[in-house]
């Protein structure tokens, strides 16, 4: 048999209609996000190009040796534990579509990482998360999106991914509150309630576009002109939008432009960084480990309290900055 290679896993065809093929299907079918279908399809086809055997032939040395390349070619853990997981569950769909006995990904061990060990942050107590927003030129058009993009990401904790594929749809007012649905991790459908002020920089935003709809992207891409005042929630009867979202890399961008900026070349910022730091102020304010995890929302306490180990750390930081100035 030959190896399984699903070039659009939303149509099967009669190419692809081997039991392994409807198996891979259905396994990927079964996973809410779209994301994670394209990364654990990507991992099941270049695993198979990797070893092109049949997948009812494959054994655990396969597995391992495949591991085994990945460490060799450089790749990071994470990468390397996602492709293993993606495989591992698709071993694991075809177990119980019984089109084999077991699953070769067993006792193939993943190496532990701590996601957050290395992350960067912007330090609330200096205001290096006020330095990076203060940066922006808040008179021109590009001024204006960006900076509610910044603080979209500092009050929200939501992922750049999410951020990047908002529509004014994803919006809606109640009273004098705003909210904002957006889809997590994992698939999960999650809805927050926008703080003022990012409220106000959202609109100052939607001041300089025209053309909108409830289909227009959150931040676009291209400039459209003036439309007057407009505002963000209020209703409009204008045709469909043909804007172009501004994407999760073009996000990506902005908050690396602005942190130049703002502190010069080799800060490590990211967007994730400003989740972090959203994270690590909400901490500092006083929220508890479980207000922290329900912010991010996070499934694992477990992850949540790598927050509370960097303020800890910063405490030593502090600590060890009133030793050296005995010094001095």
């Amino acid at each position: 048999m030959s190896p399984i290679t699903i070039p659009d896993y939303t149509e099967l065809t009669a190419e692809h209609a081997s039991d392994w093929h409807k198996a891979a299907f259905d396994w990927l079918l079964n996973f809410n996000s779209q994301n994670t279908r394209k990364n654990y399809l990507r991992a099941l086809n270049r695993f198979f190009a990797f070893c092109p055997t049949g997948p009812e032939a494959v054994t655990q040395s396969d597995v391992l040796r495949y591991r085994h390349h990945l460490e060799q070619s450089g790749y990071d853990l994470t990468t390397i534990n996602l492709r293993l997981a993606g495989l591992s569950s698709f071993y694991k769909f075809a177990v119980e579509r019984g089109l084999r006995g077991d699953n070769p990904c067993d006792g193939v061990k993943r190496k532990a990482i701590n996601p957050y060990g290395k992350a960067t942050f912007l330090d609330g107590q200096r205001g290096q998360d006020i330095d990076l927003l203060n940066s922006v030129d808040r008179k021109t058009e590009k001024g204006k999106r960006d900076y509610a993009i910044l603080l979209l990401l500092l009050t929200t904790a939501v992922r750049v991914d999410a951020v990047a594929s908002l529509k004014l749809s994803d919006f809606r007012v109640q009273g004098h509150d705003v909210y904002m649905q957006y889809t997590n991790k994992g698939g999960e459908i999650v809805e927050k309630r926008l703080q003022p002020v990012v409220v106000r920089a959202l609109n100052d935003y939607f001041d300089t576009r025209q053309e909108v709809s409830d289909d227009s992207p959150l931040f676009a891409l291209t400039t459209r002109g003036k439309r007057g005042t407009l505002n963000l929630f209020a209703q409009s009867d204008i045709a469909p939008s043909t804007e172009r979202p501004l994407s999760a890399t073009g996000i990506e961008r902005v908050v690396r432009h602005y942190a130049d900026k703002a502190f010069g070349p080799g800060h490590g910022i990211t967007p994730h960084s400003l989740r972090h730091t959203a994270a690590m102020n909400a901490v500092m304010g006083g929220a508890s480990v479980i207000e922290v995890a329900r912010l991010l929302r996070h499934k694992s306490l477990r992850v949540t309290t790598v927050y509370i180990q960097h303020i800890s750390d910063k405490a030593d930081d502090s600590i060890s900055e009133k030793l050296g100035k005995r010094y001095e």
